[in-house]
């Protein structure tokens, strides 16, 4: 990416520029990718996952500890997950992060040569039919976009809105939309028409949660650092 300098200035000031900054918790990127993010949010809820583990090693119910695990591990792992841009390795990390926490809690070593899909059964006979993490992801996108696409309010603007300018050649750079389009097999202006509609396009977003296998870009651009600032903007105006 072309480093192009700027100089800001506030309060006869130069502020200081940086690759990458905190904002609200979230850490955001000159380029607007997200890996560093989601590398952030790994490693802390790894963190949340190791100050319990004298609650793993208990004889605790399962059922507890799972409870403990999805509020205080999954949360922390998932905040802004909303503006992330999926890509092959980044959904990778995410599912390696669910299988470590899943043997963790079920006490099986990976010396035990245990298979995935053993402990997602095992998983799975103890709590039920749920929702995978990275399914849990791909919802809360697809319903953050119908929330947008209804209102009129910055962040639809920016979400919607181009940047003018000539692409450079070769394969572009995947976009945050590009995730939504890719797992709804759906243009831009049906999925405009869809999300108009709030409980039609809850129920698409159960249904396309999983990413289906389709080709992968290269991720990120300015569009993707945008959605992060306003989405993680809107969360505080809430609050």
């Amino acid at each position: 990416m072309k480093d192009i300098a700027a100089n800001i200035t506030m309060n006869v000031e130069t502020l200081e520029q940086v690759n990458i900054f905190k904002y609200l918790g979230a850490s955001l990127s000159k380029d607007g990718t997200c890996p560093a993010e989601v590398r952030i949010r790994i490693v802390r809820a790894t963190a949340s996952m190791a100050s319990l583990q004298k609650i793993w090693r208990s004889n605790t119910s399962f059922k507890t500890k799972y409870k403990l695990y999805h509020s205080l591990v999954l949360s922390t792992l998932l905040y802004g997950c909303e503006t992330w841009t999926l890509m092959a390795d980044t959904e990778k990390r995410i599912q390696a992060f669910e299988m470590k926490c899943m043997r963790k809690l079920l006490r099986i070593s990976y010396i035990e040569c245990k298979t995935n899909e053993f402990v997602r059964a095992r998983f799975q006979s103890f709590v039920g039919p749920r929702e995978p993490l990275l399914a849990t992801v791909n919802r809360r996108k697809l319903q953050w976009f119908g929330h947008v696409t209804r209102h009129d309010t910055l962040s639809k603007t920016i979400l919607q809105g181009t940047v003018e300018g000539v692409r450079k050649s070769g394969r572009q750079r995947k976009s945050w939309l590009d995730n939504v389009k890719e797992w709804t097999t759906l243009s831009m202006p049906e999925l405009l028409i869809q999300a108009t509609d709030r409980a039609g396009w809850r129920r698409t977003s159960f249904l396309y949660q999983q990413s289906p296998p389709t080709m992968r870009h290269r991720q990120g651009n300015i569009h993707s650092f945008l959605i992060s600032i306003v989405y993680i903007f809107s969360k505080l105006m809430i609050l």
